[in-house]
């Protein structure tokens, strides 16, 4: 009976010793799987906030000019540079994007062209350019970049002129005017960092009509017209 025993105790414990053997050889307790482990998260993409920042372009505009109490009427274009700087703040809401801004451009947008039957060179160029307008878009591309359309009301301020067309002498006392009109466009901006994003945008400007008085550009008054379009590209640093 007690050799019994001994025999048993011996199996025993010869069987333990081989789990224990087993279990060394396979590094232990299980490890959980690699896919298992908490990922780091990434900092957040928010359009959310107060942003300044500062943009370059280029404009093109048309005017028309029609010379009261005489058949003769003047179209030209112009074109050129733009630069300036936009102060605005948005609000995210889910993928939505609501906010507002604020601009203003130098400009060196003018042009010329053959007026009142050739006698005369009429021009305008402008000075500057600014509005003040609402944005409204959506967020994609994991919320990094804004696909917006933005509208408001606008400001230029022109100078207009006529030349004799063989002296170069001006005609008049030249018109210089504030117009006062309304805006609209749509833009791509994307975030680099969360604080530095970069942008492309059209805009289109409609100005009201103005009348020179008589003496300004022509013996009576002139009507003039005008619209402008711009493409910028900018940068902004959000707050």
């Amino acid at each position: 009976m007690r050799m019994k025993r001994s025999v048993f105790l011996a199996l025993v414990a010869s069987v333990a010793f081989a789990h224990a053997a087993a279990a060394a050889d396979l590094g232990g307790a299980p490890r959980r799987p690699i896919n298992d482990d908490p990922l780091p998260y990434g900092a957040a993409y928010s359009w959310t906030g107060l942003y300044i920042g500062a943009h370059v372009g280029y404009g093109w505009s048309d005017a028309d000019w029609q010379f009261d109490g005489t058949p003769f009427a003047a179209g030209h274009s112009a074109n050129g540079a733009l630069v300036g700087g936009q102060i605005g703040y948005n609000l995210q809401v889910r993928q939505f994007v609501f906010g507002a801004e604020a601009d203003l451009s130098g400009a060196w947008i003018d042009g010329s062209t053959a007026c009142v039957g050739g006698a005369f060179n009429c021009s305008h160029s402008y000075n500057w350019l600014g509005s003040v307008r609402g944005r409204a878009g959506v967020a994609v591309n994991n919320n990094r970049t804004l696909l917006y359309a933005t509208g408001g009301v606008a400001w230029a301020d022109v100078d207009y002129a006529a030349k004799d067309a063989v002296t170069g002498a001006t005609f008049g006392s030249g018109f210089s005017n504030t117009h006062i009109g309304w805006v609209a466009g749509a833009g791509i901006e994307h975030m680099i960092t969360p604080n530095l994003t970069a942008r492309v945008e059209y805009l289109y400007y409609g100005f009201d009509s103005v009348t020179a008085p008589a003496g300004a550009l022509g013996a009576g008054p002139a009507s003039l017209d005008l619209n402008t379009q711009t493409v910028r590209f900018g940068l902004n640093f959000k707050f």
